[in-house]
């Protein structure tokens, strides 16, 4: 891993990565329209079909326009007048862009784009087709889902597993909608995570590591996020290699590993306010996917399996899925009128249980819809890869040139703690 990622804005993601530096001239000029004519038009012209166009440039240099024309997409040289959205990013983050090491918040994040027309709203007119464009990773679109289960059968999407349930029904929801439910997968477990849980949450100060906090209306200062935590707690630790755990991660059919000291490691969601309270940072989440910053071709497919030491249901909160969506690049601000026709479940689970999620779905943790608290514990695995460029106790987005520490400390500065 280069010492210089993460603060020098001169190396790509992507050049640490091991990828082949890119000409912008020659890949608007050749690259790309060979693979919109291959079969990528078919895969991006339904969704930007009537949006005005787009154009990427750089600073001071070259610029072409992406324009939608019925079934294809044509790439013309210059800003063309009607360009709605015009991006310009320096030459470096145009190639992380190109290889999915940032998308457009890891590029906003980074301070990597100057926004010549248009805005960050205008931008997801065209984030799920430029990325398509450029890697081939299918947009999600819910009008062509058909949800069907082993048997051929309408798939219910709000259905949740018993433990002793055929593991190839779990599987195939799970690889199907990016989420399962398995009921009381760790009752014979909970009262010892759920203890193990609140000794690390009653142990965590402010400004430490190991977690994240938030203020409610009155004040009050409270962890809404504990991280790293099998570090500091062997039972947490153990869960690495729980048959239950294993055999959870299993059925999502892809090669991962555990990652107690990258990313996040071990963490713990906090909620303990109820509905209407107004709270700072990052408590409540919206829509987004855990490689939204950028980096999927490094860290995923991942899977958490998360358990549940208090009811999430309407009572409370609730972790809330779009179906389907994992894998693929999609819309991540839908509105409220939008969200009625797309497949959206809000899982329902009581102490004990077990959710499995695929990370790169498109997931939210809203604010609570009722009175009570919640308490989840994940477990993460993810793509062997991520130890590839990730060091101990580094987020993804420590990664991002121009990121810098960010809000997150460094390893050199919890090095020690370490």
């Amino acid at each position: 891993m280069s010492a210089n990622v993460g603060t020098d804005t001169t190396v790509g993601t992507f050049e640490v990565a091991g990828h082949a530096a890119l000409d912008f001239d020659d890949f608007h000029r050749h690259a790309l329209p060979k693979r919109l004519e291959a079969g990528v038009n078919a895969q991006v012209a339904w969704d930007v079909a009537g949006r005005a166009p787009c154009a990427v440039q750089l600073p001071g240099g070259s610029a072409y326009s992406y324009i939608p024309r019925g079934d294809r997409v044509d790439i013309v040289p210059g800003v063309i007048d009607d360009a709605e959205l015009v991006l310009e990013i320096p030459y470096t983050a145009w190639q992380d862009y190109v290889y999915e090491f940032r998308t457009r918040f890891g590029l906003l994040y980074s301070q990597a784009v100057n926004f010549v027309r248009g805005d960050f709203d205008t931008w997801d007119h065209w984030e799920p087709a430029i990325r398509c464009m450029y890697s081939g990773r299918e947009i999600y679109n819910p009008k062509t889902l058909d949800f069907r289960d082993l048997d051929g059968s309408p798939l219910d999407l709000h259905r949740s597993f018993a433990r002793d349930d055929a593991p190839e029904l779990m599987s195939h929801f799970l690889r199907t909608t990016g989420y399962l439910v398995v009921k009381d997968a760790f009752a014979d477990r909970g009262d010892e995570i759920s203890d193990e849980v609140n000794r690390l949450r009653d142990e965590a100060q402010e400004g430490e590591l190991w977690s994240w906090w938030a203020s409610d209306e009155t004040e009050r200062r409270f962890p809404f996020r504990l991280l790293y935590m099998a570090l500091r707690s062997e039972l947490i630790a153990s869960l690495d290699d729980d048959p239950t755990v294993r055999a959870l991660i299993g059925l999502g059919g892809v090669d991962v590993v555990p990652v107690p000291d990258r990313v996040e490691g071990h963490l713990a969601v906090l909620k303990p306010f109820g509905e209407g309270t107004e709270v700072t940072g990052f408590a409540n989440l919206p829509w987004h996917k855990d490689c939204g910053l950028g980096g999927c071709p490094l860290t995923c497919p991942a899977v958490q399996v998360g358990i549940q030491l208090d009811a999430a249901n309407a009572d409370s909160s609730q972790l809330v899925m779009m179906a389907g969506s994992h894998g693929k690049v999609c819309h991540d601000r839908p509105s409220d009128d939008e969200l009625t026709d797309l497949p959206i479940v809000a899982l329902e689970t009581e102490p004990g249980d077990a959710s499995v999620h695929m990370t790169c779905a498109l997931h939210a943790g809203p604010e609570p819809t009722g009175p009570n608290s919640r308490r989840t514990l994940y477990i993460p695995f993810y793509n062997p890869r991520t130890y590839d460029l990730i060091g101990p106790l580094q987020g993804y987005q420590q990664l991002i040139p121009g990121w810098g520490g960010g809000d997150i400390p460094t390893p050199e500065d919890v090095q020690p703690a370490y």
